[in-house]
């Protein structure tokens, strides 16, 4: 099989970087591990799409041009839902994940781009600094695919692992979370049902009939309509990278679910009704390791909203440090303020026609805690899919950095 641009992961950042690709003129295959698109906004349930919008105590104001403003606005419109206002002025976008889902397909097949999905990865060929093939492991066959360009979207640097070239790696990551649909919420004010939620757990720990991780559960802001939403699990655990790790927050995370849903059901007259609806498909992880970039964004990157000369994506979420404390360490720059994210960023230090985006970008942990947000994602994942189809076009994707810019950063109606 032979393509102009392979994309591997079809999350946030694939779906952006196989659509900019595709729009570029490149004839683009997206390869997902999965039977369905989306990455973590859909088989984890996220919910929410943050890094839209500046901080600030007002009414919501895109940070964002493009690609991750528009696919955003019509997934508000399949979910029915408006922006909501947290803490500390920050705003983010709630969504159904069916609705995220279905536009993507939509746009995907709009766009051309060739799915392979129940597919992934597993070896990589490589010869005079460039991946020349992909082994991919299909359903019941094995695929060979020959792309001039390759876009990482994996989350977790797969292609610089198989390639066996430098990652970011750490000893632990982000502690994860678990996120699950409950109808039988109680007819309450938001901010009120979400205190009373803490209180109700907090009384069964202190019976001793719930442990005291069930403290970390939460509803997710702006998901709550007709007694239906979403709550959240936080793992207290880091992750440390090993299956064995995955393995067992699974299954912590579905038992300690259903532990916690018939508990409140069966002692707190307020949620007699309480069920669960649906779990994500997996556990939501969020950082893992990262693919080596020529640049690599770090925290005083953000802190202090550098803007260089080559970027290509916006990123205005606050960094977000997930550890073992229920609640985040929350890092913020200024107000009405964003950092870009260098082209550089996403383009590999080692293999000439390897490009990155979302999750694997070139980051360190604190900085990936503020890029990893699905707004974010799209922004480098189609920023990402630019460079590759100029590389793949010309040899040469440093091209395509004004093009992108007009898109993105500071197009003409900004």
């Amino acid at each position: 099989m032979q393509c102009d641009v392979a994309v591997i992961g079809a999350g946030a950042a694939g779906i952006a970087a196989a659509i900019a690709a595709a729009e570029s003129g490149a004839s683009v295959v997206l390869v997902e591990r999965y039977g369905f698109v989306g990455g973590l906004a859909t088989s984890a349930m996220v919910g929410t799409i943050c890094g839209l919008f500046y901080r600030n105590l007002s009414v919501p104001r895109y940070a964002v041009y493009g690609f991750a403003r528009e696919f955003s606005k019509r997934v508000q419109e399949k979910s029915h839902t408006t922006p909501v206002m947290f803490s500390e002025g920050l705003h983010f976008l709630p969504y159904q994940p069916r609705a995220f889902h279905q536009q993507a397909i939509q746009q995907l097949q709009q766009a051309g781009v060739q799915l392979l999905l129940q597919s992934h990865v597993c070896a990589v060929e490589v010869a005079h600094g460039k991946i020349v093939a992909l082994r991919i492991q299909a359903a019941s066959n094995i695929v060979n695919l020959h792309a001039d360009a390759i876009v990482d979207c994996s989350g977790n640097a797969q292609l610089s692992m198989l390639a066996n070239v430098g990652r970011i790696e750490q000893a632990h990551y982000q502690s994860a979370a678990f996120v699950f649909q409950v109808a039988g919420l109680p007819a309450l004010e938001p901010r009120a049902l979400a205190l009373n939620m803490i209180r109700w757990i907090k009384r069964g720990i202190q019976k001793g009939d719930l442990e005291p991780q069930c403290e970390r559960l939460s509803i997710i802001p702006g998901t709550v309509k007709n007694g239906v939403g979403l709550l959240k699990l936080g793992m207290q655990e880091l992750f440390d990278g090993t299956v064995s790790c995955l393995t067992q927050y699974e299954i912590d995370a579905r038992s300690r679910s259903i532990e916690i849903v018939d508990y409140l059901r069966g002692n707190e007259p307020e949620l007699k009704d309480l069920m669960i609806n649906a779990m994500a498909t997996e556990v939501g992880v969020r950082t893992m390791s990262r693919s080596q970039g020529i640049q690599i964004l770090d925290e005083a990157d953000i802190l202090a909203c550098t803007k260089p000369s080559d970027g290509v994506a916006i990123g205005a979420w606050p960094i977000e440090l997930w550890g073992e404390a229920r609640t985040p360490e929350m890092i913020y720059f200024a107000v009405d303020d964003c950092y870009w994210v260098s082209a550089g960023m996403l383009v590999s230090r080692y293999l000439d026609n390897l490009f990155f985006a979302g999750r694997a970008l070139s980051a360190t942990e604190r900085a990936i805690a503020s890029a990893r947000v699905i707004g974010t994602c799209f922004s480098t994942g189609y920023a990402a899919g630019m460079l590759a189809a100029e590389y793949a076009s010309d040899g040469v994707w440093q091209k395509a950095i004004e093009k992108i810019q007009a898109k993105q950063v500071f197009p003409a109606e900004g």
